[in-house]
């Protein structure tokens, strides 16, 4: 018998630190039986998202003698672009045939499917965006630029998709039909194709390139900013396993960058200061996170993706320093800290950007310190 499993509620939400290490051991239990039902079961077929896919390779890796006993003959992605060097680890265990991975791009308005790609060894290891295929037979798939010109090889553009697989619109939706399945100038006469607003580009062998949505980028302090450059910056960090960046709005006009991470095994939360020297080496200084904040797993919508929403709020105040002012100035502008990182403890070696300060914060803190102390500073001083 040849049996299909879907599986992709792993996450739940969860803020505190507590509700993490909870939802982590949770976790870790739920993946074992997970693990241990693909193998008792013979499933042949598992179609995940890649996050809740890297959990399973976790378990899979602290529990070989359960994954020995898989199945599966095909592991299928979709939802979530995926990180193709991630997948190093699951071939030192397994072989590229048994099962084989496939990387699936897919939208609702399609009923699900898009593009495929059969992964291997080779493939992964080239460690390129995520590469998302060639089209499904009943599907056809332009990457176009603003003005419906098809880009070059190579050039990012937005994907459109057209065929006989495609819906015809959104019901009793017309105002919203019109502005996402537009006319088709390379098909038959009234055929439409629709906007998916994902970005992406076609490489050297035929093949697409998923590079991001094109509402992922930010804008912040006046810099607009793709979140992916500095997820795919941070990746490349030695002792970092997992990483995504959010834009936090935690206090109202005040938006700022947060990366959380997962370190790699034995590994501690030293490193996450090197990590912000190290990648602000590497990014321009609007682009380097106000905030690292490690998590032991990420929080998963019931679908298995992300729960942006879900991930805690930063807590800068937690890093700190105890020692305390030792002379009224140190205490006052202690106190001007306090006041423009909106914090209740600051202690006098602690530095201004690894609270949580920024450039726009920065100038306020030279002004009020020019209105305390009559002094002139410049942001230079403070660096």
């Amino acid at each position: 018998m040849h049996l299909i499993f879907r599986y992709g509620k792993f996450g739940v939400p969860c803020c505190t630190a507590e509700d993490l290490l909870s939802y982590r051991m949770k976790s870790v239990v739920h993946l074992w039986l997970f693990l241990q039902l693909l193998g008792s079961e013979g499933i042949t077929v598992l179609n995940q998202t890649p996050s809740a896919f890297y959990q399973l390779m976790q378990a899979d890796r602290e529990n070989q003698e359960f994954g020995q006993k898989l199945k599966l003959r095909y592991v299928i992605f979709g939802g979530e672009a995926l990180e193709q060097g991630r997948l190093e680890d699951w071939y030192t265990r397994h072989a590229e045939d048994m099962p084989k991975l496939v990387n699936m791009y897919g939208i609702t308005e399609t009923t699900v499917h898009v593009t495929y790609m059969e992964l291997d060894k080779r493939s992964v290891s080239s460690r390129t965006n995520s590469v998302i295929g060639q089209g499904i037979p009943d599907l056809d798939v332009y990457v176009l630029d603003k003005y419906l010109q098809p880009v070059p090889i190579g050039v990012v553009g937005e994907m459109y998709v057209a065929g006989d697989g495609l819906a015809r619109g959104y019901l009793r939706r017309h105002d919203l039909t019109a502005e996402r399945f537009v006319a088709n100038p390379y098909g038959e006469s009234g055929s439409r194709m629709y906007r998916t607003g994902d970005l992406a580009c076609w490489n050297d062998y035929g093949t697409l390139d998923y590079i991001g949505r094109s509402d992922q980028q930010v804008k912040i302090r006046g810099f607009r900013i793709e979140l992916g450059e500095i997820e795919y910056v941070l990746s490349e960090h030695r002792d970092i396993d997992q990483v995504t960046v959010i834009s936090r709005e935690d206090h109202p006009g005040d938006q700022r960058l947060v990366a959380y991470i997962i370190l790699q095994a034995n590994k501690n939360e030293e490193e996450i200061f090197d990590l912000r020297r190290w990648a602000a080496k590497r990014l321009p200084d609007y682009m380097v996170p106000s905030a690292f904040v490690r998590v032991d797993a990420f929080p998963l919508t019931p679908n298995g993706k992300l729960d942006h929403k879900a991930f805690p709020q930063p807590d800068y105040a937690a890093v700190a320093s105890e020692r305390a002012p030792r002379t009224p100035k140190e205490e006052m502008l202690r106190d001007l800290f306090m006041e423009v990182l909106n914090l209740p403890h600051v202690g006098i070696d602690d530095e201004f950007f690894h609270l949580g300060g920024h450039s726009l914060l920065a100038v306020q803190l030279m002004t009020r310190i020019k209105e305390s102390f009559g002094v002139n500073l410049s942001i230079g001083n403070l660096f």
